[in-house]
């Protein structure tokens, strides 16, 4: 599908749409590259659901980002939308669900964490890289730190599409990525970490659901911030992959589509069912069943 623009403000922002079907799919992309990156993934719920996506425009707070999407939103005549947010876009995801709940039905969280002090400390120590090294230099830091913590074991079937993913994943550090986004995403993931708070009854009387993916080995989300996560959003499904690392749709991608399907339709009696989709390693497993039961 060809990308669309519309000019919020001065800022120009481009999205993409895809797919058919009642019920829409907003999906919201990680730190690295736009839209995209997502288009693999989009693909997968097309044949069932209208997907809508976006690229983060280089913004300068959350409620520029929130209002944005919201516009989009109201651009393609969508009143409520199934909000689905990996990594980044899973900050980007519960800032939208907390400022603008009426146009969220489902949330679905992926590789993601609550907001977090230390997480917002980091931020800040990239930002002061920013300012004191060369962007060539910096961009290079970054880019090798991010390849050293998506460096998970990948077993024979998926070799190639984790190969394809990082040689795309080189070609956007080396050619397609700016100083003024790269600061802009860490802006917003450090406003995100230090200026928001969230608490389980903020969303009490929200008839949505919420669905958490994450990783039982993920660098990037640590156990505590999985605790956390799940500690804020207490009812929601949980689904635990083991050994995915941070790459769960390189390294699950069937069965992640399969279990957000699942949830989005409410085909299962109880959390168990589609608890049984998810690779999970002890002893996690329990924490699922309980969480998802509250």
């Amino acid at each position: 599908m060809p990308e669309k623009t519309l000019n919020i403000r001065g800022v120009e922002w481009n999205y993409v749409t895809g797919g058919r079907g009642e019920k829409t799919l907003l999906l919201l992309h990680g730190a690295v590259g736009g839209a995209e990156t997502m288009r693999w993934l989009a693909s997968a719920f097309e044949d069932e659901y209208r997907t809508v996506t976006p690229t983060v425009a280089d913004a300068a707070t959350l409620d520029e980002v929130c209002d944005a999407v919201s516009a989009i939103l109201d651009r393609e005549h969508v009143g409520r939308a199934a909000v689905f947010g990996g990594s980044f876009g899973g900050l980007v995801a519960q800032a939208f669900f907390h400022r603008r709940r009426a146009q969220v039905e489902d949330l679905i969280l992926l590789s993601t964490g609550a907001p977090s002090p230390r997480h917002a400390t980091r931020s800040g120590l990239v930002k002061g890289l920013l300012r004191l090294l060369p962007f060539p230099v910096t961009r290079g830091l970054m880019r090798m730190e991010l390849s050293k913590r998506l460096d998970a074991p990948v077993p024979e079937e998926y070799a190639e599409r984790v190969a394809d993913f990082r040689r795309r994943l080189g070609h956007y550090f080396d050619h397609t990525l700016t100083k003024r986004t790269l600061v802009s995403r860490v802006a917003l993931a450090a406003e995100f970490n230090r200026g928001e708070s969230y608490a389980a009854e903020d969303h009490a009387g929200w008839p949505g659901r919420v669905l958490i993916v994450e990783s039982d080995d993920d660098p990037m989300v640590p156990e505590e911030e999985r605790r956390r996560l799940r500690q804020t959003y207490p009812r929601a499904l949980v689904c635990t992959f083991a050994g995915a690392g941070h790459m769960i749709p390189l390294l699950r991608l069937e069965e992640l589509v399969g279990v957000v399907k699942a949830f989005l339709k409410d085909e299962y009696n109880t959390p168990a069912e589609v608890f049984d989709e998810c690779a999970v390693a002890e002893p996690h497993g329990h924490a699922v069943r309980d969480g998802a039961q509250h």
